[in-house]
């Protein structure tokens, strides 16, 4: 990069951007010089609610990050969330009538001859990466670089950004007066940060249940197999309670994280609430269990409908993980959400010390991600 050793990331959320600077530490950890989180109108069903005032967001996150286009940095990173992302698959080989030893350049012509093959009107790739490898003799690698073999194929992921969302954050980025942009897809590097190469051999299952969304993505080797999204998340369990209890959107969220899913109340058991004036509220315990339980049931249901979409076979070992905030800071949300779908969950976290939490993933992960492919 030409000013510096640091990246500088934004992760779009549906109802939340956050950015951070950082740059490359030791053992394969990362030096956090500052982040900044700020609430914005968002976006519902692959549209943004307020397009004309991301440039004023944008603007204002700069200077809670203290950043300066060109003086700090020239260039900046964009998570691609998935609901304005798609993936497909394809293959693509190469024969080269004897046997050889395997450059980077060889693996660059299977990439490229799967992109120009995969073109889309509508869309834009972000990035070609693997599923896996074979070699002539039909031996399945992970790598390819410096094997002997006389012809390669592989199974790609194809990843596209919609030209949409592309063209919005272009405009933006050249009025910031940055030089470059690079976009990265979220769920992919959630996928590459949040699972080890172990347990990639074997296809993942990542839920990333944001505020008004929720993304599932199938991941296998260093790609997506497939991706779904669709416009449920946190926020709804939120609207639900405050509709239920007759409360402002603030206190409704002071309730959702008093409740506790797996708590089974009497009758005149409550959670005592503070409402906005400093009045006690108490709400019935089982109702707002029940509240919050009928929002997850859908999320759920939803979740296991992209499930069967991917495949029409039960899939019998299938790791999950559940990223984001939506459902994660629900106490006994994961569980919950794990009977939905009679399968075990775990929190995907960032291998980070102390960062080691489902809602960090995306930002951490996208910054993993910049720094492992910048120039730096």
């Amino acid at each position: 990069m030409a000013k510096n050793n640091n990246v500088l990331v934004f992760d779009i959320g549906s109802s939340k951007i956050r950015a951070m600077v950082a740059s490359q530490g030791v053992n394969n950890t990362f030096i956090i010089k500052s982040q900044a989180n700020l609430d914005y109108a968002g976006f519902y069903e692959g549209r943004f609610l307020d397009e004309e005032g991301l440039l004023d967001t944008f603007n204002e996150v700069l200077d809670m990050l203290d950043f300066v286009p060109g003086k700090n940095n020239d260039k900046i990173y964009i998570g691609v969330p998935a609901e304005f992302s798609s993936v497909i698959n394809t293959t693509a080989s190469i024969n080269f009538g004897e046997k050889k030893k395997i450059k980077k350049s060889d693996i660059d012509t299977l990439f490229y001859s799967a992109s120009e093959k995969a073109k889309e009107e509508n869309a834009e790739i972000l990035t070609v990466c693997p599923i896996l490898y074979r070699l002539d003799e039909g031996r399945v690698v992970s790598n390819l670089i410096g094997e002997q073999a006389s012809s390669i194929s592989a199974e790609l992921s194809v990843i596209y950004a919609g030209r949409g969302f592309i063209s919005i954050f272009n405009q933006v980025v050249g009025n910031l007066g940055f030089e470059s942009v690079e976009y990265i897809s979220e769920p992919l590097s959630e996928g590459l940060f949040c699972l080890s190469a172990d347990e990639r051999e074997d296809l993942n299952m990542i839920i990333n249940v944001g505020d008004l969304t929720t993304s599932v993505s199938f991941v296998k080797g260093d790609g997506l197999v497939n991706l779904y999204s669709f416009s449920y998340g946190g926020g709804h369990i939120t609207n639900d309670l405050s509709e239920a209890f007759e409360l402002s959107l603030q206190e409704a969220d002071k309730l959702k994280r008093q409740v506790v899913l797996s708590l089974k109340g009497k009758q005149n058991d409550f959670y005592e609430l503070m409402s906005d004036s400093g009045k006690i509220l108490k709400i019935p315990l089982n109702t707002a269990n029940e509240v919050v339980g009928y929002r997850l049931d859908a999320i759920g249901s939803a979740i296991a409908q992209c499930l069967q979409l991917f495949s029409k076979e039960y899939i019998p070992y299938l790791p999950v993980s559940l990223t984001g905030s939506g459902v994660s800071l629900i106490k006994g949300g994961r569980d919950y959400l794990a009977k939905c779908l009679g399968r075990n969950i775990s929190y995907g976290v960032p291998p980070l010390p102390g960062k080691e939490k489902p809602q960090n993933a995306s930002i951490l992960s996208l910054v993993a991600y910049a720094l492992h492919n910048s120039d730096a």
